[in-house]
């Protein structure tokens, strides 16, 4: 059972007044009731939130400095079809942290099952970021792994979570143009290109730091 949220951490004042399970599944859903500190002062009304909470996820974006290439993958994300778009979505490298796991060990994982790639060196982290914010507590740790990327492709996951994964690489200028184009609208992948777009020609001069970070 997740513990109650704790609303000492906050730099404004939050009063929690309950918070009640609503769905429990592969989703939680509680709901929180509460009052907030505004910007303007006082307090809000009491006002409820449905959030879905569930584990954080590492991203790993596979990077070869040499091709200047990157690794994506492509699989079905059912959801898409509530919109009438493409279910078959361009994406990164993306798993679950367990109890006890560490982000990076997280990330070396899920590089091998989904890409069957080795990271060379430590990961490389780009940021944090929350997913949606807006209903979720789930974030993103967000990597860069420097891989080679001649040995990218084939169909890969795990079939007892029915995964069924296509990994293929792309010159970074071409995967780049794919998401200026409208053909990648998946957020990790988005935060990681645009990431990479900024600090490739760095990764490509410094990556021979044998500890896999940029140095200073």
């Amino acid at each position: 059972m997740r513990e109650p949220v704790n609303t000492k951490l906050q730099p404004m004042p939050v009063e929690l007044i309950r918070q009640e399970a609503r769905f429990r599944g592969h989703l939680n859903v509680d709901e929180l009731f509460l009052r907030h500190a505004r910007f303007g002062g006082g307090m809000s009304d009491e006002i409820s939130r449905e959030v879905i909470w569930r584990r954080d996820a590492v991203c790993v974006l596979p990077y070869d400095p040499k091709r200047d290439e990157v690794v994506l993958i492509e699989q079905f994300r059912a959801p898409a079809l509530f919109n009438n778009d493409r279910a078959w979505m361009i994406e990164v490298v993306a798993g679950l942290i367990e109890d006890g796991e560490q982000p990076e060990e997280v990330g070396r994982r899920e590089l091998k099952e989904e890409s069957g790639l080795d990271a060379i060196g430590d990961l490389l982290p780009m940021s944090m970021v929350y997913s949606t914010p807006g209903f979720c507590n789930e974030r993103f740790y967000m990597y860069c792994a420097q891989v080679d990327a001649t040995k990218a492709g084939g169909i890969h996951g795990l079939e007892d979570e029915h995964e069924d994964i296509r990994v293929f690489a792309l010159p970074f200028a071409e995967a780049f143009a794919q998401w200026e184009a409208g053909k990648i609208w998946n957020s990790p992948a988005t935060i990681g290109l645009l990431w990479l777009g900024n600090y490739r020609e760095k990764l490509r001069q410094r990556w021979e730091d044998p500890r896999g970070r940029l140095r200073p």
